[in-house]
């Protein structure tokens, strides 16, 4: 006979023969019924006897974390991505399909698994399956939390305690499958999903020894172990937690050496996808071809090239990082489930220390990695969401258990609350998560067939990994690209850059830029927009134009002639953001700065010099064409509306120019304004906020302390700091509108001058939470708090500074526009308030 204890339940095993197992009865302070194949078992005052309507223990959670699968599976499937995204997404839909090699660290079992699911799940194009992969992998993911919670729950005697267990595994399942992060990493193809798979696979498997008792189990644990090394190091994260779990639970096992080598050999096997490397590199069609070399295969498989990512924070920052991640926990969770999730693991420590312990290191493993990391850290969340939501399960379990005395509704209560508010949370997400009309790749691919092929331009397309993976999904799956005699990729990288690849290209070929480039555009070149092209011209920019709206001998104080303007013709919505295109040219050199405003209806935006070309720079004759984007407000009332355009001498006040008509105002069209769901609450956000910054987040709260002195918002009087010492900032960000592109953060120490000092400059919560990853990630109503920890340089002369904020793009560097609530441009930049630095 064996006696285990799993928290307050003993667990006996009885043997008839070695190594045959009888009868496995559960008791506590209740009746007692066994799990035999001989039939359920009940023990009572001593007497056994047949409970023959007792379903199985098992078909319960089991049948359970099957419908949870189904509901996850359908509900990703209907938000699913259509076709490809930008970036990562579209090679992990290419890479299988050509049994190619994909970026560090290889993705060896991913590739092989989509690979096949590619040629036998024949439904749709092959990136819309690949896509369904990770629909596929998610509903898993959500299954397995719904086993899980049901394992490491109490297994208590009676009806409703098995109800009970069983409601609160479907509360950890919905609340996982309702995260922002898994359901965006479920509706697009991509490695990381699969990861958090493979690791909730691994807890199953480890839960399912540690009640059976069989060693095939841990067997099956070390080959999925070997699986997941050769599909993403993140899952290695885990093992420790894994090893001392099974240590403490039998620490027999190592005294036992052949249940060892067994699993060695086990893991060994897991690794067997690492063979593809080898054997395909030498013939692969896209990917590095030197992997059959011990040196080749060490550097990709290890992400050696990587590794700058990692372990980037000091223990300074552990604070803030700690922060960070509560941050990003809520945004998932809420308080109120992370409240249960406390409780769950309060509950598990108490009553299943060893588990306990299992979830602790395993938690504490993955967060101390994520937490150092500033690339993927929402990719590598997933296996702690996952570790959290069975901890929320069990405190729903424990709050229902609580409220059992006080009668059968509020039992229910406790239960269908939750369920009811994740319905609810869920239905909210659909429409600001779901990417079921996302086809901005697939229409970057479709404008450059259309604008290149057969044109026998060989022009060049200098570009970033992110725009060109769609490409390479048509060239090398669907093979619908312009030929290389029509359009020539040139794929920008720390070797190849941007004003090199430019330098390379421009004199034997028409060179255009996948993204606005400071860079390129401070060396003389003009960029001019064409469609969502950036075409590089060698000054003079004499090429001829056919702007939408064309202008004849139309001047501006008879320095500057329009040439025309290009402007949407679709109606607009409320908080939108939209391009205006003005197109003109000098005959003389100028030494004044003309600028353009717009004004729509009653609204008016005096566009910032950041990124621009300004008139001194125009050569006599050229054509210049720059871009500026007009912000409707949030709060402006549907209808028909005036736009208009004006300019203004730029110095130390602002002189209004006259156009040769003899007005000051120049009519371009009128433009609709439609309804947006949910610009009423923007608009809201908006007039109680600091700034807001491009129509797309607001800077809601600031917080500053220096020692004990402490800042809040916007402050007049001076903050002192010593110079070598740190500030603590704190902004508080609240998200109006999907963003357009990936934003980072300035932060900057100026003196009276403008001058920088000190400047920081970094993706929001320290690389944890970008913007746009592919396809916008921050969703309209979020809200953080950002933590910046900013040491003053020593060599700071002391004086008085002003501590200066906005946001940039990330690729273009251009700064996004800030506006006051009445929807009129203030500048680029917001002043939070003066900083006296002393010695």
């Amino acid at each position: 006979m064996h006696e285990d204890y799993i928290g307050s339940a003993r667990q006996i095993k009885l043997y008839w023969l070695p190594g045959r197992r009888i009868a496995g009865l559960w008791c506590g302070s209740s009746p007692c019924y066994n799990a035999s194949p001989m039939g359920p078992v009940m023990i009572s005052a001593g007497r056994a006897h047949d409970d023959p309507g007792r379903p199985r223990r098992l078909s319960g959670p089991r049948g359970l974390a099957a419908a949870a699968f189904v509901v996850g599976f359908a509900l990703y499937t209907a938000s699913l991505a259509p076709g490809t995204v930008f970036g990562d997404p579209s090679e992990y839909q290419f890479i299988p399909a050509v049994w190619g090699i994909a970026h560090p660290p290889g993705y060896a079992f991913y590739t092989i698994v989509a690979g096949l699911w590619q040629r036998l799940i024949a439904i749709g194009s092959v990136a819309y399956r690949t896509n369904l992969l990770a629909a596929c992998a998610g509903a898993w993911t959500v299954s397995r939390v719904v086993l899980l919670t049901a394992s490491v729950g109490r297994d208590p005697a009676g009806d409703a305690g098995r109800r009970r267990v069983s409601f609160a595994a479907l509360v950890a399942g919905l609340a996982v499958m309702l995260t922002p992060d898994l359901w965006q990493h479920s509706i697009h193809a991509n490695a990381h999903i699969l990861s958090a798979a493979i690791t909730a696979t691994q807890l199953s498997v480890l839960l399912r020894w540690y009640r059976d008792n069989e060693a095939k189990w841990l067997l099956a644990l070390a080959f999925l172990v070997g699986l997941g090394v050769t599909h993403h190091p993140i899952t290695v994260l885990g093992v420790p937690a894994y090893g001392a779990f099974i240590l403490l639970h039998r620490p027999v096992m190592l005294r036992q050496p052949g249940t060892l080598v067994l699993g060695l050999i086990a893991g060994v096997l897991g690794l067997s996808p690492w063979l593809y490397f080898p054997l395909r590199s030498a013939n692969v069609p896209f990917g590095p071809s030197d992997m059959a070399t011990w040196e080749g295969f060490v550097r990709h498989a290890t992400a050696q090239g990587l590794r700058v990512n990692l372990f980037h924070f000091g223990l300074a920052d552990l604070p803030d990082r700690s922060y960070v991640f509560l941050q990003l926990a809520r945004l998932q969770y809420g308080w109120v489930l992370l409240g249960l999730a406390l409780f769950g693991a309060l509950h598990l420590l108490i009553e299943r220390p060893k588990v306990g312990v299992l979830w602790g290191l395993f938690l504490l493993g993955h967060l101390g990695f994520t937490m150092n990391s500033v690339q993927d850290v929402m990719a590598y969340l997933l296996h702690a969401l996952v570790a959290l939501a069975v901890l929320i399960g069990l405190g729903v379990e424990i709050l229902a258990r609580a409220l059992a005395p006080s009668g059968v509704w509020a039992r229910r209560a406790a239960i269908l609350l939750p369920i009811v508010i994740l319905i609810i949370r869920g239905t909210g997400l659909f429409p600001a998560i779901s990417l079921s009309s996302w086809r901005a790749a697939d229409d970057f691919v479709e404008e450059l067939r259309v604008r290149f092929s057969g044109t026998g331009a060989s022009a060049a397309l200098v570009s970033d990994w992110e725009h060109l993976t769609p490409y390479f999904y048509e060239q090398y799956v669907e093979g619908r690209v312009p030929a290389q005699q029509d359009l020539r990729p040139v794929y920008v990288t720390g070797a190849t850059p941007w004003v090199e690849s430019v330098y390379a290209n421009l004199p034997l070929r028409p060179t255009y830029l996948t993204n606005y480039r400071r860079d390129v555009r401070e060396l003389g070149f003009r960029l001019r927009p064409v469609g969502t092209l950036w075409q590089v011209l060698e000054p003079p920019a004499v090429e001829a134009v056919s702007p939408l709206i064309p202008f004849t001998r139309l001047s501006v104080d008879g320095a500057l002639t329009l040439l025309g303007v290009d402007l949407p013709t679709d109606p607009v919505r409320q908080g939108d953001v939209f391009p205006v295109i003005v197109y003109a040219s000098v005959a003389t050199t100028q030494t004044r700065i003309l600028m353009p405003y717009g004004v729509l209806g009653d609204v008016v935006q005096h566009w910032t010099t950041d990124s621009r070309r300004l008139t001194p720079e125009w050569l006599p004759g050229e054509i210049i064409a720059e871009q500026y984007e007009v912000f409707v407000p949030f709060d402006l009332l549907p209808g028909s509306y005036a736009l208009q355009l004006g300019y203004v001498e730029m110095g130390a006040e602002q002189r209004q120019l006259v156009f040769s008509t003899g007005d000051v105002s120049l009519p371009l069209g009128i433009l609709e304004v439609v309804a947006q769901a949910g610009s009423d609450r923007s608009a809201s956000v908006v007039r109680h906020a600091i700034t807001n910054i491009g129509n797309e987040v607001a800077l809601a709260s600031a917080r500053v302390r220096s020692g004990t002195a402490l800042r809040w918002g916007a402050w007049d009087r001076p903050l002192g700091v010593k110079a070598g010492q740190p500030l603590h900032l704190t902004l508080g960000w609240e998200v109006l509108a999907q963003p357009r592109a990936s934003y980072t953060v300035f932060i900057h120490l100026i003196d009276a001058e403008g001058r920088p000092w000190f400047g920081h400059d970094y993706t929001p919560l320290g690389g944890a939470f970008p913007s746009y990853l592919w396809f916008p990630k921050w969703l309209p109503g979020q809200r953080v708090q950002d933590p910046y920890r900013l040491v003053i340089p020593a060599n700071t002369p002391p004086g008085q500074y002003w501590l200066e904020v906005g946001m940039y793009e990330m690729g273009s560097i251009r700064r996004i526009p800030q506006l006051g609530t009445d929807g009129t441009m203030t500048g680029d930049r917001y002043i939070l308030g003066p900083v006296e630095v002393r010695p």
